[in-house]
């Protein structure tokens, strides 16, 4: 039942999440999401639950603008496949690497602070759309975990080691920055690989036989060749999504 207190709350959050730059459609969703999800919690205190509306708020839409870096930070880009993604993450983040975004090709944008360096882990999680990454992210903050980005439809989480491990997770000496900005595997490789030798075999193809008289006499050619395109892309969004879905690892 949503008493008072609780709108009270929501309107509060809302109003933080417009002023974010947030469409007005996709806050009520967010605040219709996390109303429901405080609702199968028995009406349990928002505060307690999520945290003050500024700070929620300040979650829910944080991971798009990375902050100036203090002197002597170091900052890196990079990227990978969703096969290696947490791998590398906990690895990277073993080495006091924080993401603190994702940009728009997919990249994880990291920072370091030699002068205040902690380890650093991670998780991922599915979300479609707005509504889904605020249930996700209220689900995971009991635990310490924070949002640092999203792309497609999974999201990332980070919290400092010391969470999880406590004093071990004390980091006494840094590795030096990689130089590898790109890290793909076996798989997506492979998957590389095959893409380009079709799309020479096709342009050879081309060359050497007469396009255009073969469509004149096959003008369904351009539509099958659209249709399988559009069933490779389907295709592979489908595969991927299954694997993100399974966590898949290679």
């Amino acid at each position: 039942m949503m008493t008072t207190a609780h709108a009270t709350y929501f309107d509060r959050l809302g109003a933080l999440l417009r002023a974010n730059g947030r469409p007005a459609d996709e806050v009520a969703a967010t605040v219709a999401e996390l109303a429901a999800h405080l609702a199968d919690a028995d009406g349990a205190d928002p505060v307690e639950e999520f945290g003050a509306p500024e700070d929620f708020a300040a979650r829910l839409t944080g991971g798009t603008e990375v902050e100036d870096p203090a002197p002597g930070a170091e900052t890196w880009k990079w990227t990978t496949d969703i096969y290696h993604d947490r791998r590398l993450l906990n690895q990277y983040g073993d080495q006091g690497w924080e993401v603190e975004s994702l940009d728009r090709l997919g990249r994880f944008v990291c920072r370091r602070d030699p002068a205040t360096a902690l380890r650093w882990e991670y998780c991922r999680a599915m979300a479609n759309g707005a509504a889904e990454r605020a249930a996700r992210t209220a689900e995971l903050a009991p635990d310490a975990w924070e949002p640092c980005g999203h792309w497609a439809f999974y999201m990332y989480f980070k919290r400092p080691r010391a969470a999880s491990a406590g004093p071990a997770a004390a980091l006494d000496a840094l590795a030096r920055r990689p130089a590898e900005h790109v890290m793909f595997g076996s798989r997506v490789r492979r998957l590389l690989v095959a893409t380009c030798l079709m799309a020479l075999a096709a342009a050879v193809a081309l060359v050497c036989f007469d396009y255009g008289d073969f469509v004149a006499e096959h003008p369904w050619s351009l539509a099958v060749f659209a249709a399988a395109g559009v069933a490779g892309g389907l295709g592979g969004w489908y595969g991927t999504k299954r694997d993100v879905a399974k966590g898949v690892e290679e």
